[in-house]
């Protein structure tokens, strides 16, 4: 027993016993325990809220677009899918020529993009040395990059006379003006819009293939290249088999994009609103005659129409975004493919077993199971098929080596003509809009009055300032909506999501990427529309239509950034005693910031060049900003409408905006590369 306490004095508080302050100290760290359980179960349940409103966002797109088209979806039924007549006057409607038209330009850009995206895939791929793949990669994936509203307008300025005096006059030759031709020649036309988006969609399927074939086992180019096949043989045989079902769905991929293309087609379609006969007729899309119509459309039959068109679109590109994310899922569970040996790729027959080789009986000059691969001892003993085929060695040595040399240089001109259109847009924009952008006063003075120069008359360039000051706020607004529920839906989906709900959640960010932006623009309209009709063309509207359109992708550059960081690092910092929350806040999160600011950076590149989604929700204004609940000036929407401008100054001030707007673009791209190495040049799986 130790010795007893001192005398306590008057005046002094007691002294606790040890036992009391262990007993305190178990209390403290009991409350603690629980009160970190309890944060880690509302941390967890708040993530899964989260999940659950962007599932709830999706319900609600397909709700609100549904009874939007409510009313012509009663008047015409399945007649409005057949019907060619769109006339606002008497109320007939019919969606035959946008759907048609839809469908034939996705077809033919798929047919022109498709080969050149494969060429390209495999020249990065399997062909071209590492010190010239990286740079290439760059400049393929930033053609992805660049606005629908630039493409437009440099095929607007560039590819219409091209082909309105150059190319379409060679193709009507050949059929003396008849079919799939005509003789005449508008230069806006089905075949000029299947034109421009196979440059846009080419970039798409090429990087899905290329990446794709790089996920190939290296075993398989190996295994082919030693039994003599040559490096395209290599190439063909065991690489890209294996790879068919990434390849498809990069195709899909890029058929989701075009189908839901609406600016760069508008732009040069020619927006007539009938069948197209012939490849030279003008044409429509339903994303042309959406956004074409919508701004001016009518409450009642005559909106609930465009709507309808709308929803349709958007079941269409679901669909078909749905699919290729099903294949893309199902090549990664498959690591590179199937894993059939290459042997039975190559249809060889079974490898024999070392041990299956009988040992040479005494006396003969070869053992009996290797009687077939041994030589006779002259040339007289050799069977007469063998005799041919070495005779004919040569000639096919030969044959394949130029086979391949051919190959290969084709999938080098699928890289030249996929680099192409970006240089002359880069050029274009350069050549037009170069005077206005070295100005200072451009960036900080409004648009200038309509001016056309004369001689002893210069007109003034003015400036896109109002448009800069419009799309930074407006992009402000979108962040703070897309940032906090893409990092917290993406949280959910990386640390908790392991499950039925997470997957679904997962596949519906993934599909939602996918889906035009056109049909975001109609759903946020809409919807201030019945909640606050005042706002329905302002920055508020604007704001909220870009936050709903980086939604998704915050939500899966999150899940995809959180993924990447290694289990080791989760278990040693929960082997600490460190909650699990706590682990993802602190731990987790501080790895994958690279990755975190790339995929948001991405995000906000998306929404900077979109011209639909602002067209139909922010309006148009040449004024500084007011206030969030008048149209706001972007640099998008100016660009869009003036690429048509009779007027030099107009004209300048919006090639001025492109060129900028590729900077940033090209700025952005770089800085997401130098933030996230590049995987393509990564080791291929062994």
């Amino acid at each position: 027993m130790g010795p007893p306490s001192p005398p306590r004095r008057r005046g002094e508080p007691a002294v606790p016993a040890k036992a009391d302050v262990e007993q305190e100290g178990a209390r403290q760290v009991t409350r603690r325990i629980r009160r970190l359980s309890w944060l880690g179960r509302a941390f967890r349940a708040g993530t899964a809220v989260v999940a659950l409103g962007f599932v709830l966002f999706v319900a609600a797109l397909v709700e609100v677009l549904t009874h939007g088209a409510w009313l012509s979806l009663g008047q015409f039924g399945p007649r409005f899918l057949t019907g060619t007549t769109w006339d606002a006057v008497h109320n007939v409607y019919g969606a035959a020529p946008p759907i048609a038209g839809t469908l034939l330009t996705s077809a033919i850009a798929l047919l022109i993009a498709v080969p050149l995206a494969l060429g390209v895939a495999i020249f990065l791929s399997e062909v071209a040395p590492v010190w010239l793949r990286r740079p290439l990669t760059y400049v393929i994936d930033l053609s992805a990059a660049v606005p629908s509203v630039v493409y437009g307008f440099w095929a607007f300025i560039v590819l219409v006379p091209l082909m309105k005096t150059t190319v379409e006059p060679g193709l009507g030759s050949l059929t003396g003006g008849g079919f799939p031709f005509s003789p005449l020649m508008p230069g806006a036309d089905i075949l000029t819009a299947s034109l421009v988006l196979a440059v846009m969609i080419l970039p798409t399927i090429a990087a899905v293939s290329r990446e794709s074939l790089r996920a190939v086992p290296r075993i398989h180019r190996e295994s082919a290249l030693s039994l003599g096949a040559t490096r395209w043989e290599a190439t063909r045989i065991g690489v890209l088999r294996p790879a068919r079902s990434g390849i498809v769905a990069g195709v899909i991929l890029g058929l989701g994009r075009a189908l839901g293309e609406t600016i760069a087609v508008t732009m040069v379609i020619g927006n007539a609103f009938f069948l197209p006969g012939t490849l030279f007729s003008p044409g429509s899309t339903l994303a042309s005659v959406i956004v074409n119509n919508f701004n001016e459309s009518q409450p009642g039959l005559n909106r609930s129409a465009i709507v309808e068109l709308a929803l349709i679109l958007l079941v269409i590109t679901v669909a078909v975004n749905a699919l290729a994310r099903g294949l893309m899922w199902r090549f990664g569970a498959q690591e590179g493919g199937s894993r059939r040996s290459l042997r039975r790729l190559l249809h060889l027959p079974a490898r024999v077993h070392p041990h299956a080789v009988r040992a040479q009986p005494p006396g003969t000059g070869r053992t009996v199971g290797a009687s077939v691969g041994s030589s006779p001892s002259s040339p007289s003993e050799l069977p007469e098929w063998r005799r041919r085929v070495l005779a004919s060695a040569p000639r096919r040595i030969l044959r394949r080596r130029v086979i391949q040399g051919v190959l290969i240089g084709l999938t080098a001109i699928c890289v030249i003509l996929a680099i192409a259109p970006l240089a002359s847009v880069i050029y274009t924009a350069a050549q037009y809009g170069g005077s206005a952008v070295i100005h200072p006063s451009f960036y900080t003075s409004a648009p200038p009055p309509a001016c056309n120069p004369k001689p002893g008359v210069s007109c003034s360039l003015g400036g896109i300032g109002p448009e800069i000051q419009g799309t930074l706020i407006m992009l402000g607004l979108g962040a703070l909506i897309a940032v906090p529920v893409g990092l917290f839906a993406g949280i959910y989906l990386a640390e908790y999501g392991r499950n039925r709900f997470g997957r679904v959640v997962s596949f519906l960010a993934d599909v939602m990427t996918g889906v035009p932006t056109i049909i975001l623009g109609v759903f946020v309209f809409t919807l201030f529309l019945y909640f606050d009709h005042d706002a329905t063309l302002s920055a508020l509207s604007g704001g909220v239509a870009l936050g709903v359109l980086m939604i998704p992708i915050a939500i899966r550059a999150t899940e995809e950034a959180l993924r990447a960081v290694p289990l080791a690092v989760r278990e040693s910092a929960l082997a600490l005693g460190f909650p699990k929350h706590r682990v993802t806040l602190r731990v987790v999160l501080g790895c994958a910031r690279g990755g975190l600011v790339t995929g948001l950076l991405l995000a906000v590149s998306r929404a900077a060049g979109d011209t639909a989604t602002l067209f139909l929700t922010a309006g148009f204004s040449s004024f500084w900003f007011s206030n969030l609940s008048t149209p706001t000036a972007s640099m998008t929407v100016f660009i869009f409408n003036n690429f048509g401008s009779s007027y030099i100054n107009l004209q300048t001030d919006a090639w001025g905006a492109a060129l900028v707007l590729l900077g940033i673009m090209l700025a952005i791209s770089l800085g997401t590369r130098l933030a996230v190495p590049a995987t393509s040049d990564a080791a291929e799986v062994g």
